[in-house]
């Protein structure tokens, strides 16, 4: 018998997380071992625990989801995230995206559909559903001059230096699909064709 996947419930409100955790548990495939009510409890479980997967809720008191995983992700990178939230606005989703989940849902999603989301994100792929994806294209249409995190310029930077996906995810400590998601990110942010163009409108731009 294979052995389970470890589950970490990341959020602030109980009965939601029990519901969550009562569902999961009913699936052979996962184990929850454990839940957090905020960011800070999730790091300090993580350490205890290892956890495969976290279910991570992105608005919490004292330390926020995007905030948790981004250090996590510096401290344990091979931690597969889920953002799970009831927000799908524009900031949401850009702050999962550059902390480096691997998923992103909304609250409403049924539950068979989490439960293959989940199992495809363990193995490796990344997950998120369409209406984020417009969600987020569109914010970035609607920018006239776009501003760029810290996370995007510092991946502008090693794309300067001529650095494979794989190389500036050893970099930043995240995964390679993650950097390939933000680096795609970037080209479509900046109306760039490829790599080479986007290094070129960093350049132009006094960006790196």
């Amino acid at each position: 018998m294979n052995e389970k996947i470890k589950v970490l419930i990341v959020d602030d409100h109980p009965l939601l997380t029990m519901g969550l955790r009562m569902t999961i548990e009913k699936w052979d495939e996962f184990d929850v071992t454990g839940t957090a009510e905020n960011g800070k409890e999730a790091i300090l479980l993580c350490r205890e625990l290892k956890p495969d997967l976290i279910i991570m809720d992105m608005q919490m008191p004292v330390m926020c989801g995007p905030e948790a995983i981004r250090n996590i992700k510096e401290k344990q990178p091979n931690i597969r995230i889920l953002a799970l939230t009831a927000y799908d606005d524009a900031k949401t989703i850009c702050d999962a995206f550059e902390a480096g989940c691997e998923g992103f849902l909304l609250k409403m999603t049924k539950p068979e559909k989490m439960r293959e989301v989940m199992k495809s994100i363990v193995s490796g792929i990344h997950v998120y559903d369409d209406s984020v994806i417009k969600t987020y294209k569109a914010s970035l249409l609607a920018k006239k001059g776009p501003d760029f995190t810290d996370r995007e310029l510092e991946i502008l930077r090693y794309l300067s230096q001529g650095l494979t996906n794989a190389e500036i995810a050893a970099k930043v400590h995240l995964r390679t699909g993650t950097v390939k998601n933000l680096v795609s990110m970037l080209l479509s942010k900046t109306n760039s064709i490829s790599r080479a163009k986007l290094v070129n409108y960093a350049m132009e731009r006094h960006l790196i």
